[in-house]
């Protein structure tokens, strides 16, 4: 290393006590006291985090709201996504007894035609059309429903068409064409079929205890008529796009003459004003049929009861549609401003000037910590949410990083350590909150991809799972330095799993691929830190324990019920009923065409080449200060590439946890360079 040093422009210097930013070199021995400050700590963090628990407890629940009449009618729109002043009038003078909220219209394939949100209705999973946007009905039948059903089919898709009009044993009627889609039996034949005008000129007559309307230019007469009607339960629902727009946005959907008025929501999206076309699909099973156990993906619907107001309803509108278009706006200022200081972080490296570029480095590492905490706030409700979104981001990466260097100086680890244990923080603190500052967050997946609903996303895993076994590794490390391999190991292990239990527990992360691919990371960093041989009977152990854990907390999901389940209870369900394989292959393949694409190959090239630099050359002059660092890598780079296989989220996974490594790994190499008085230009012999 000394002849590397020499010509590479390093200088030997003295070792210095590090404050705050430095490493730090752990006594031999830990003192009793300094023992029972860590029991101390952790007794303290477990009560924390049950009262954090408790605080989840007691938050509102959702209540299930019955239907009372005898019949049902669903008038479905398109285009929709705010009030009409018809939709403005009717809600105005049924304030008391409506249920109001947005619906995310997305079939299968985002920004599909009206004719697959009406499939998708019929079917209650999300369906494809092949570009059959015009659906025709004669004598009573979908004339090309053959072709139709090959299409829903069509790389394993899983709809199956008529499932609505086949699984209720009063008939579904149906009023216009894209009502006939959702309302056939499993043979494309209609009960009832009528014209648009033929229904207004019979005067709105159902025969039928279920009856879809798909009226087109005449929905608001027909709203407006139907409205004020007793005998009905109404429901107004957005169904897609207007023809000739592929527009994803959510849409209007409100329900008239029911008991408890408030906000819409379901079992499927656990979130407040937000249902999807499958959760009506099971709401109008449960009516026609209560007890059905028929396969839909839905949940019935249920409220948040509220007192509304139109302007009320507007601005919940408004405030949705901003978690999926104001958001762009703080990506973009969120990407101009890393712009901005990685070119000051370049120049300060080039320079041999590293104060800087660490500290903003320490701003990188807490960066996924400040994102997540932008879903603290609801920003969604001003005037410019893009602007307040933007600012609020760079508010909290600023006071993370102040945080970041204090936690350093008083606890004498390195600020990217600092950085990494504030982020497992605040992910550790809305796991057990119930994730609900995920989906204001700018970590949430937009509303628009109807992905996500609840729980821990892709990135999120990425960002947690990365910043949690560099937190593990390191105090493994500090504990090995004090020749303390038991408690080396016991870190490791209560971070690990603690992580693994907070992303997959059904009421907090409920994340399925990331509990599959985030334990066998610890499993093998525990393996490691033991001093235990590694053999490939451990490793499939290890995978075993993996799938045996991720089964486990599926399987006590499942028994919750189906109103209560989240997807990880709901693919136990699919098990049963013989349909998980076209999950696991849709899943597959989202994931393939991620890594497939230009950006994940050029995604993977880049991090290939970056993890080869880390490993090859970093590592090996960071280890006398950090010395399980290769294992802790390793561990990650176990999730990163798991991650980037089980999850649909594909190469997201990869880029989280790639460029998280570079921000940590780039600031304690910037640290060994500045402790060795490193340049990347030497100077000349004789001058400083």
């Amino acid at each position: 290393m000394a002849d590397g040093r020499r010509s590479s422009g390093v200088r030997q210097s003295p070792r210095r006590h590090p404050v705050g930013g430095s490493v730090a070199d752990e006594p031999n021995e830990a003192g009793p006291l300094r023992r029972w400050w860590w029991v101390f700590l952790l007794l303290a963090l477990g009560v924390l985090f049950l009262g954090l628990r408790g605080i989840n407890a007691l938050a509102d629940q959702p209540q299930q709201s019955a239907i009372f009449t005898d019949r049902v009618v669903v008038v479905g729109v398109t285009g929709r996504t705010a009030l009409t002043p018809a939709d403005r009038a009717v809600l105005d003078s049924h304030l008391n007894d409506a249920q109001a909220g947005t619906v995310s219209v997305r079939p299968r394939y985002v920004g599909d035609c009206a004719a697959a949100g009406w499939t998708t209705l019929g079917a209650g999973r999300r369906a494809s059309v092949g570009g059959l946007c015009a659906p025709e009905v004669q004598n009573g039948k979908v004339t090309d429903w053959a072709a139709r059903q090959a299409a829903a089919a069509a790389r394993r898709g899983d709809a199956q068409l008529g499932t609505l009009g086949g699984s209720v044993p009063g008939c579904v009627g149906a009023v216009g064409p894209g009502a006939a889609l959702a309302a056939a039996k499993p043979d494309g034949s209609v009960a009832g079929y009528q014209r648009p005008e033929e229904f207004i000129a019979g005067g709105m007559q159902t025969q039928c205890p279920i009856t879809l309307v798909d009226a087109g230019s005449l929905s608001d007469q027909v709203i407006t008529q139907l409205a004020d009607r007793e005998d009905i339960t109404l429901i107004v629902t957005g169904v897609g796009p207007a023809a000739g727009s592929d527009d994803p946005s959510l849409q209007v959907v409100y329900r008239l003459g029911t008991t408890l008025p408030g906000w819409l929501t379901s079992a499927s999206t656990r979130r407040e004003g937000i249902v999807t076309l499958t959760d009506l699909t099971r709401t109008l099973i449960d009516f026609g049929a209560p007890g059905s156990s028929v396969a839909v993906d839905g949940s019935p619907f249920a409220v948040y009861t509220a007192d509304l107001t139109v302007d009320g309803i507007d601005a919940k509108i408004n405030s949705i549609a901003a978690l999926s278009d104001a958001v762009t706006i703080g990506y973009l200022a969120l990407g101009l401003g890393g712009g901005l200081l990685f070119v000051i972080l370049v120049l300060g490296t080039l320079r041999s000037r590293f104060a800087l570029p660490k500290l903003i480095l320490t701003f990188g590492g807490v960066l996924a910590a400040a994102m997540m905490l932008t879903g603290a706030v609801p920003w969604q409700n001003s005037g410019s949410p893009g602007l307040f979104l933007s600012l609020l981001v760079a508010a909290w990466s600023v006071i993370l990083t102040a945080l970041a260097l204090l936690v350093g100086r008083l606890a004498q680890v390195p600020n990217a350590i600092a950085a990494v244990a504030i982020t497992v923080a605040v992910f550790t603190v809305d796991a057990a909150l119930g994730a609900v500052m995920q989906p204001g967050s700018m970590l949430n997946s937009r509303p628009i991809f109807g992905l996500r609903w609840y729980g821990f996303g892709n990135v999120t895993f990425a960002a947690y799972a990365t910043a949690g076994l560099f937190l593990a590794g390191y105090l493994a490390h500090r504990y090995l330095t004090a020749g303390r391999r038991v408690a080396a190991v016991a870190a490791a292990g209560l971070i690990g799993f603690g992580i693994v239990i907070c992303e997959g527990w059904p009421s907090m992360g409920s994340d399925f691929g990331g509990v599959i691919a985030l334990t066998p990371a610890v499993l093998w960093l525990m393996l490691v830190l033991s001093g235990v041989k590694i053999t490939w009977l451990k490793l499939l152990a290890i995978a075993g324990a993996a799938v045996l854990t991720i089964g486990a907390i599926s399987v006590l999901d499942w028994i919750r019920g189906p109103d209560q389940r989240s997807h990880l209870g709901n693919f136990v369900q699919r098990i049963l009923d013989g349909d998980a394989l076209d999950v696991i292959s849709r899943k597959a393949i989202a994931a393939a065409e991620t890594v497939t694409s230009p950006l994940g190959i050029g995604s993977l090239l880049i991090g290939v080449m970056l993890w080869i630099t880390i490993m090859t050359y970093l590592v090996s002059r960071i280890s006398p200060d950090f010395t399980t660092v290769r294992s802790t890598l390793i561990a990650i780079l176990i999730v990163a590439i798991l991650g980037t296989l089980l999850n649909d989220g594909g190469t997201s996974v990869w880029l989280t946890a790639t460029a998280e490594v570079t921000v940590v790994m780039g600031w304690f190499f910037l640290d060994w360079a500045e402790n060795n008085e490193w340049a990347i230009n030497p100077p000349v012999s004789g001058r400083r």
